[in-house]
């Protein structure tokens, strides 16, 4: 064959696989994480020093992925997926205390405007069975909100559990994929769409926890966690796993190489260190501030009432009972009757209101709650603003959040994505240099032939 036929074979050859190339990114425009193919061509040089050239030679398919771009995303997923954890503990807690059915300040308005009605007539059975039925209600509200809270704490350590059973599975298959992907590129076979498979399952990993990425010499990721400590390393992957303390507290470890290490969930980004942060920054210093409440009602009240007398004048009896270990019923009413509340500061005295004009004066009085010391109403009105404060702010976070991981995905689609209008150019372009480098053969034959009829 003539020099000029090899050269229009050789281009027929590279067009062929710049067709398919450009067939593979068309059929894949809708796969997700696929990123798009370009073959590297190069010019062939001559074998003299007056040799036009030996044509074009296809070096490589070339996968158009960006590294800095993927971190960028990986790291903007891991943010977005921090703050919408959140937020949907913040909006459950803030629509719970806030709400008037369930709110605690309305049942102690509740409570001490019974006590008010009954200041003027204090021997009055029907006002006193009205503050007796108003202290349930109070019991109730604080018990309703505490159990609502602890539901929202076990789905969250159920969450906790389901997440680490994710990236578990997510490391492993991650390690999988280093192992063949180091095996086939050892031998000079494509790895692209493993390596796409790999890098989806990156972001995935992202969502759950900050993590650091480096790939090795020999194509395979070590994936690591935001504080150091590793997940895969080659075809190694950790294991977390997840124990409970006595205390009924969640306590996570990292196995990896048969070795154990303690794990700190603080810190630890996305999903699962939104977690933590909702658990131990939202959740429990709510539920023991309402504990901080319920203890400091029943402790007001019944030492109030205990330096009093009844109807029948009996020394007074504590109305309620603070159970520090109940979820369902911290806050209790004892079972007295309504001649059983000691208003009168003097036995004998049924319409001496001095020790019921002393518990209408509990309103004001300050107790400790969150480190400040402040009226009842005011330590939930505290409680409520904290929690509508920091689910705000959570909330612009998010949106901030929700816009960078949309501009990272969009960076990473203008270099990796397929884009269908550029792939059709690139089609006909392709197939022009085919139909010409046809035709550089089909010239080169007819010279050929030519050459032949002349002997």
């Amino acid at each position: 064959m003539s020099i000029l036929g090899q050269i229009g074979y050789s281009g027929v050859r590279a067009s062929q696989i710049a067709l398919t190339a450009t067939g593979q990114n068309i059929a894949n425009v809708n796969t997700p994480g696929f990123s798009r193919l370009t073959p590297d061509l190069h010019s062939l040089g001559g074998q003299t020093s007056v040799s036009i050239g030996g044509g074009v030679e296809v070096s490589s398919i070339r996968r158009l992925s960006n590294d800095f771009q993927n971190q960028q995303l990986w790291r903007a997923t891991t943010d977005k997926q921090y703050f919408s954890t959140s937020q949907q503990y913040l909006t459950a807690l803030e629509g719970l205390i806030d709400s008037e059915g369930s709110s605690v300040s309305v049942g102690l308005d509740n409570f001490f405007a019974a006590l008010s009605e009954a200041s003027s007539t204090p021997e009055s059975i029907a006002l006193r069975q009205q503050i007796i039925g108003e202290a349930k209600q109070l019991a109730q509200r604080f018990n309703g909100l505490n159990s609502n809270i602890g539901t929202q704490l076990n789905a969250l350590q159920g969450q906790r559990v389901a997440m680490t059973s994710e990236i578990n599975g997510l490391s492993g298959n991650i390690a999988e994929l280093n192992a063949k992907i180091r095996e086939m590129e050892s031998a000079g076979r494509d790895t692209a769409t493993l390596r796409d498979t790999r890098e989806n399952l990156v972001k995935d990993l992202s969502q759950y926890a900050g993590i650091c990425v480096q790939e090795a010499p020999d194509g395979t990721l070590s994936v690591s966690l935001a504080n150091g400590q590793p997940l895969v390393a080659g075809a190694t992957a950790g294991q977390l796993k997840i124990s409970e303390n006595v205390a009924g507290e969640q306590e996570m470890t990292l196995v990896f190489a048969k070795t154990t290490f303690p794990l700190n969930p603080q810190g630890l980004g996305g999903a699962l260190g939104g977690l933590y942060d909702m658990e131990y920054g939202a959740l429990r210093p709510a539920q023991q501030d309402l504990h901080d409440m319920a203890a400091a009602v029943a402790t007001l009240v019944n030492d109030t009432l205990a330096g009093g007398f009844d109807l029948n004048g009996n020394p007074g009896q504590p109305l309620f009972s603070y159970n520090a270990g109940s979820t369902s019923g911290m806050l209790a009413v004892n079972a007295l009757g309504a001649s059983d509340l000691a208003f009168s500061s003097t036995a004998g005295e049924v319409g001496n209101n001095k020790v019921l004009l002393q518990m209408l004066e509990l309103k004001s009085a300050g107790v400790a709650v969150a480190g400040n010391t402040v009226p009842l109403n005011d330590a939930y009105a505290g409680l409520v603003g904290r929690v509508a404060s920091a689910s705000r702010q959570n909330q612009a976070d998010l949106g901030a959040a929700t816009t960078v991981a949309e501009q990272a995905q969009a960076q990473r689609d203008s270099v990796s994505a397929v884009n269908l209008d550029e792939e059709a150019v690139n089609l006909m372009a392709y197939e022009q240099a085919y139909q010409a480098n046809m035709k550089v053969i089909s010239t080169s034959n007819d010279l050929f032939n030519a050459v032949l009829a002349m002997f």
